[in-house]
């Protein structure tokens, strides 16, 4: 019964740190799907501000259009980190979804282990008080025939 005590208390113990391991997964999936959608945002905006910073109809200067140019090349650049970042959050993103997967896995077999193991202390229990009961059941008995 001992043995099946500490079995218990140790798959409890180990149930509860894959507890926190899923919930670490967790958060981590939550904040690559939050740094995805920022990027995928700032991407998405820096496009749009590029494809509008097109020079306007009429006369302008040599140096507004250096100064436009400059900054469209900016917003470009920035569109293009954007966009590389994005991508590599929608990989984080992924890894994190395995990860709370494998975490989610874990934790459910550890419940059905400490299941187990808490059916198995039962077990033990009825059977040592089954024990007990057995020899003065027999004494009782054996005054009886007496």
């Amino acid at each position: 019964m001992e043995r099946e005590a500490r079995r218990l208390l140790l798959l409890r113990r180990q149930s509860l740190i894959a507890e926190v391991a899923r919930k670490q997964a967790l958060r981590g999936l939550a904040e690559a799907l939050a740094a995805e959608a920022r990027s995928h945002t700032l991407a998405t905006r820096s496009r749009a501000l590029v494809a509008a910073s097109a020079p306007g109809a009429g006369p302008t200067t040599g140096a507004a259009l250096q100064a436009r140019a400059g900054f469209t090349a900016g917003l470009a650049q920035l569109a293009a980190h954007a966009g590389d970042a994005a991508v590599d959050a929608a990989r984080q993103r992924a890894w994190q979804a395995e990860s709370l997967t494998r975490a989610e896995t874990r934790a459910r077999r550890l419940t059905e282990r400490v299941d187990n193991a808490r059916a198995a202390l039962t077990a033990a229990k009825a059977q040592r008080e089954a024990a007990r009961n057995l020899p003065l059941a027999r004494k009782l008995q054996s005054r009886g025939q007496d």
